[in-house]
């Protein structure tokens, strides 16, 4: 560890801690008005109590956020470390990142015989990274046709599990993924920092982020991960 990525861990956990303690303190108090006083607020003051409180709630997330990153870049974000079935994973994060969104699960495809691929990891800490990945290229997208496509690739000369998400068109195509990388934007607007987190966990973990590189397809996400050598069929 060299000192100035000492010193910018140091910065990041400081700046969480030093807004963590005020900004729970206006959260509380919004909450107080709210649960305590509510009989006594106008509908206009509920509604404006009610906008600080979520606005109070997603600067409380970014915190959390920057205490978060300032730990994945001190140490390999792996806890609990195990073998991970990483595709009926990602399948079940593409569900749950759907429904949460009211809208219908895209498609997940993967051929059987590869469905069985594990990687070493840290299953937690990936269902995080997944669903962040997948929700950011729903939100580019809108309401559009999304897919999700799960294969193994060993054109790097080692096993790696790939998922595509992204519309049809682009998910589909493998030869154009693996062939033509863009980088992904990480650092975009209205996530906050779960991209960078969410690359930052499956780089710890061996793997890569990127976009396809045609035009529109850069708002596609793939992401690749070493397959365990201790996996079924490697």
């Amino acid at each position: 560890m060299d000192a100035p990525d000492a010193d910018y861990r140091s910065a990041l956990a400081l700046i969480a801690h030093e807004l963590r303690s005020p900004a729970s303190i206006v959260s509380g108090y919004l909450r107080m008005l709210l649960q305590r006083d509510v009989e006594r607020l106008s509908d206009q003051q509920r509604r404006m109590l009610d906008e600080a409180g979520r606005a109070c709630g997603r600067v409380l997330r970014l915190i959390q956020e920057v205490g978060d990153l300032a730990s994945l870049e001190a140490s390999y974000p792996v806890r609990s470390p195990s073998g991970v079935p990483v595709f009926p994973l990602c399948g079940e994060i593409v569900e749950v990142a759907a429904r949460d969104g009211g809208s219908p699960a895209p498609t997940f495809l993967c051929a059987d015989a590869d469905r069985s691929a594990v990687v070493d990891g840290d299953a937690a800490w990936l269902k995080r990274a997944f669903g962040a990945l997948i929700t950011a290229t729903a939100r580019e997208y809108g309401p559009a046709q999304l897919e999700c496509h799960g294969f193994v690739s060993d054109e790097s000369g080692a096993p790696r599990a790939v998922i595509a998400f992204g519309p049809p068109a682009v998910a589909a195509n493998r030869d154009e993924i693996m062939a033509n990388r863009a980088v992904f934007d990480r650092w975009r607007g209205g996530t906050g920092l779960s991209l960078p987190i969410a690359c930052q966990i499956i780089e710890a973990h061996g793997g890569s982020v990127w976009s396809p590189a045609a035009g529109n397809a850069r708002a596609a996400s793939v992401w690749a991960l070493p397959i365990a050598t201790s996996a079924p069929g490697v």
